[in-house]
């Protein structure tokens, strides 16, 4: 019996025991691996796709949505899980939970991202209370209530815009990374974020799209679709890099 063997029948193991956690950090470290047989890459993608069929099907058990199992993955080490909880997050009673969701937004494994969507859904659930907050390292006090999540999407959305109007006709890949620096770069960076410099922030989420893929542009690139300071956008590059 080889690695692989042995890997496959643990993994069958923790399915069986409903330890999605252990199972999903597996298969993930298994798949970073710089070389996996593909016979064995289907397999552990079909054993991704069971453990999440059964953490859905445990989420809504009885055709019932479980609040507790829903907090239970905010608070998992996974981040993939941590995200699957997130989206059913918003159907849950938030008021009747707000001592579990005051732990999770201090927990210092869950990611910036995570936490600024737990602050939009108290914000759409109508909860005005102060709430302490781990974000980037230091804990800080939010009023969901009092964060201007519209506008601040509406300005995302104008920066998408911008991006569609560019380089999307040319380099529809390129386009579609640019605009998820955008929404990532905010859902980790609430804390700094402002509704300026709408031109140069397109214009530095284009160029580190085309970096990611290993080319190299120069700032004037960009502008043969709209006009920007290139000082600027420089200097937010090396922010949006610095984060990244």
């Amino acid at each position: 019996m080889n690695f692989y063997d042995e890997l496959i029948i643990e993994l069958k193991e923790l399915v069986l025991k409903n330890d999605f956690e252990t199972a999903l950090l597996k298969i993930n470290q298994e798949l970073a691996m710089p070389y996996v047989p593909s016979d064995i890459e289907e397999q552990l993608m079909k054993f991704k796709v069971e453990v999440f069929e059964k953490i859905s099907n445990n989420v809504n058990g009885n055709n019932n949505l479980n609040a507790e199992y829903i907090l239970q993955l905010l608070k998992s080490n996974d981040r993939e899980q941590q995200a699957f909880g997130i989206n059913f997050l918003n159907k849950i009673n938030l008021r009747d939970k707000l001592d579990e969701v005051s732990e999770i937004l201090l927990l210092e494994r869950i990611d910036n991202s995570i936490k600024t969507l737990i602050l939009f859904t108290l914000k759409e659930q109508e909860i005005n209370k102060i709430f302490d907050v781990l974000y980037s390292g230091v804990q800080k006090k939010w009023n969901p209530s009092e964060i201007d999540f519209e506008n601040n999407f509406k300005f995302i959305t104008k920066i998408d815009e911008v991006i569609s109007k560019s380089i999307e006709n040319e380099n529809p890949g390129i386009a579609h990374d640019a605009k998820m620096l955008n929404i990532n770069f905010y859902l980790n960076n609430l804390d700094n974020f402002n509704t300026l410099f709408l031109n140069e922030k397109a214009a530095a989420f284009i160029l580190f799209a085309i970096e990611m893929l290993e080319e190299k542009k120069e700032m004037s690139y960009i502008k043969q679709w709209f006009d920007f300071d290139e000082e600027k956008a420089s200097e937010l590059l090396k922010e949006i890099k610095g984060y990244e």
